[in-house]
């Protein structure tokens, strides 16, 4: 095959790039970080393809997680169904809808939005 070929046919398959947002942990409250963790945990341990599908996408860090919601609808349904807080669907919806931001990462030491809810734990 072509040069040529390989880069049409990795154009026509290539993943689209999405966006990526960094917050501060401080948008999410205790229980949420716990409960993330949990569900990190959960699909490393099941990978049950019913209930997570067949990727990671709570991905739990040293100091935060990565939430990846390229399946941003069915994603967040499944985390409001764990048990995240309305705040914490409140600012993924808010960061995800309609901007082409499909990773949420978290971290500890992430500068803090005004406009979005914010905890102190």
């Amino acid at each position: 095959m072509a040069s040529e070929d390989i880069l049409q046919e990795l154009v026509k398959t290539a993943v689209p790039l999405t966006g990526v947002i960094t917050l501060s942990t401080a948008h999410m409250t205790q229980a949420d970080s716990e409960l993330l963790a949990h569900l990190s945990l959960s699909q490393r341990a099941s990978h049950n393809a019913a209930q997570w599908g067949e990727e990671e996408w709570v991905i739990d860090r040293e100091y935060g997680f990565i939430v990846q919601l390229t399946q941003r609808e069915k994603r967040l349904e499944t985390l409001l169904k764990a048990g995240i807080s309305a705040a914490l669907y409140h600012v993924l919806d808010t960061v995800t809808k309609d901007t082409g931001i499909a990773f949420v990462s978290f971290d500890c030491d992430e500068r803090i939005l005004t406009t979005l809810p914010v905890f102190d734990w």
